[in-house]
This record gives structure tokens, sequence and C-alpha cells, in this order.
């Protein structure tokens, strides 16, 4: 008799499907059944799913007893994707599994894995692999065995007091443009008004990609960008936390070329065909051959972000502007208030602007 199976319900070639284990010629074998269209809701799949267990798959298995690991990630799943997580973070949960927790686990059930078998893994991984990611491993297979106790499928976390023994590798070096390169930038983008803007905002507003691409005409008025959205792997949404839902004051380099770009329609960045600019695209059709033929370096639209922070560190002093200006959350709860954010980002940019002018 087999294991009891939720199975796993995924969109795919426009339908709903569920993927189950199956055990032919002593073979552990995954299978996937065509439920229905994906125009169904998720709730609807979910109760196709759950009758196509219940009479094909677990004919005559109870429920009880232990759970693979593999076999509750399809659970936690399920749960995750209920949430109110970005599309881009449930696709970094996705990516870790697959690459790195899914093999380590194989057919461990919830209930045998040990602290120290966690603790040997990261160390291993730590001969190839920075201490970010590692940090990024653990906690999702700790969110896991949280989730299982919570569920009573096992009894404790067993990853929660695992660490790597030993010495780690240096965390990267992020990349960042300076202010001499962000200029030079926009320089080499002077037949492509938008692609230069958006390079400004994403320096001299420290402005998020997916903020970026989320502006409407309506967020400008005379002297702020309002940052009210944002796009997360194709999908509009709130901004990353509520300390990225914030005013940003126009500075000279964003005001000038805010004017040079065409006001066609409700989004600030549109294609051909009328509809949001994908940054994606218009960095690989525009941004990064216009940079090749200038000889300069293309880091991201994150390097503008890490640029600005660096360039108000410099000028004040302090990160604390930075932070501000950039929607960071702060650890000191004494100044987490809206009014005090707003007036270090005025001055910050404020202060930026007039270095720019001298």
């Amino acid at each position: 008799m087999g294991r009891y199976q939720q199975g796993y319900l995924r969109k795919r070639f426009g339908a709903w499907h569920v993927s189950y284990y199956v055990t032919a010629d002593g073979q552990r074998k995954l299978k996937s059944h065509r439920l229905c269209a994906d125009s169904e809701t998720a709730s609807q799949a979910k109760k196709l799913r759950d009758d196509f267990m219940r009479e094909q798959v677990n004919i005559g298995v109870s429920n009880e007893g232990p759970m693979g690991v593999v076999e509750f990630w399809e659970i936690y799943w399920d749960f995750i994707q209920d949430g109110n997580l970005k599309p881009s973070t449930i696709h970094g949960y996705r990516q870790i599994w697959n690459q790195h927790l899914a093999p380590h686990f194989g057919s461990t059930m919830l209930s045998d894995y040990k602290t120290a078998t966690m603790t040997n893994f990261l160390t291993g991984l730590a001969k190839t692999l920075r201490p970010r990611t590692l940090d990024r491993i653990k906690w999702l297979a700790s969110a896991i065995f949280a989730h299982a106790v919570a569920t009573g499928h096992c009894e404790s976390n067993p990853i929660r007091d695992a660490k790597v023994l030993g010495k780690t590798l240096p965390n990267g070096v992020t990349g960042f443009y300076s202010l001499e390169e962000i200029e030079n930038i926009i320089s080499a983008l002077v037949d492509h008004p938008d692609a230069q803007l958006v390079m400004a905002l994403s320096f001299f507003a420290g402005l998020r990609k997916g903020e970026i691409q989320g502006l409407q005409w309506g967020d400008v008025d005379a002297g702020f960008i309002h940052v009210r959205r944002a796009f997360s792997r194709g999908v509009v949404s709130t901004p990353k936390s509520l300390d990225s839902i914030r005013s940003v004051p126009i500075i000279g380099p964003v005001k000038l070329l805010l004017g040079l770009v065409p006001h066609d329609g409700v989004w600030m960045f549109i294609n051909s065909e009328g509809n949001v600019r994908d940054m994606e695209q218009l960095a690989r059709d525009v941004i990064v051959p216009c940079l090749k033929k200038a000889g300069l370096a293309w880091r991201g639209y994150h390097a503008g972000r890490r640029g600005l922070g660096d360039a108000l560190k410099q000028l004040t002093g302090s990160s604390d502007a930075g932070r501000d200006v950039l929607g960071h959350s702060t650890s000191d709860v004494t100044r987490d208030h809206y009014e005090d954010k707003q007036r270090s980002r005025i001055a910050a940019l404020k202060l930026l602007d007039s270095s720019l002018k001298q």
C-alpha cells in the first residue's frame, strides 16, 4: 500500500495539472494529470485535485503516518501560494527548492530528518556558495519544517539549530554605478529618452526596477514622484514594503528627462502596442547595446539604487538618508515615522541636486 499524497497543483500548457508519484517496476516516478482549463479558479482546481487524488490515487490509503519531506513540500507550496507573497518571492523559493533542497531531501521522512544532516549539508555547500545564499536555503528548509510542526506532520524543527561548521566564503561585492558612470550611461542613451529616464529614476530617485515599470503619469506632480505600485514578474501589485510606498523629490536630471518623454496614455513607459514596457526587454534591446557601443558596463537596474545610496552616504556621512530615500525599513522604531523620513528624503536629494550644479 502506498503513502497518502495530496498532489502538487500547478498551471502549465493552458491548464491546471496535478502531479503525483506512482511506483512501477520498483521505481518511483512522477506523473501528471490534467484537471481543467487554467481559466478556472485555484479553489475550483484544488477541489478537482482533491477529488482525483481521493478517487484515483489514494485508494485505500490513510492520510495518517509519516510523510516525506518532498511530499510535504506540495502542501507547503499550496500554503505559500495562498498567501500574499510577491511572485518574485515565490519564484525564488521554487528555485531554491528545485536546485538545492529537493535533491537533498530525496525520500527522507519528516520525522527522520536530523539537525546534523542539515549542518553537514550547509557545510558542504559553503565551499562554493556565499553566506547570503546559504541563509536563504536554510530559511526555506526551516520554514517548511515549521509548517510541518504547525500542521502536525512532525514534532520539532530540526533545521533551526543547524549551522555551517568552519569558515564561509566572503559575501560578493554588489555592483553599483558611480555618479560619473550614470551620467555617461544617460549620455550614451541620447537617442532613447525613455531609457534615459529609466536609468535616471534608478539612480537619482532610487527606484527599483518594478517600481519604475509601475509608474503612471498620475504619480508625478510638481515636486514629487509618488511610488504607489510595482511590477513583480509581470504582475502589478503594491510595492515591496510599507516603507517602499513613498514620495521621492524630483531633482534636476529627472525633471529634465520627464519633459522629454511623451505623455501618451496612463503608464509612463509603454511599448509600441501601448502596453506597459517590459524592463528586461528594454535592457536587452536598447540599453545594453547602447552601453556596449559606448564601452560602458551594464550592471543592472539595481546598481543605480546602490549608487544613489553610496553617493548619499558620501555626501551626508550617514546611511540614514539613503535608507529613507530608497524606501528601506530601519530597526530604530523611534524614527519609524513617515514625516521624519520624508524630511530626510527631501534634504538628501536637495543636497545631491546642489552638488550636481556645482
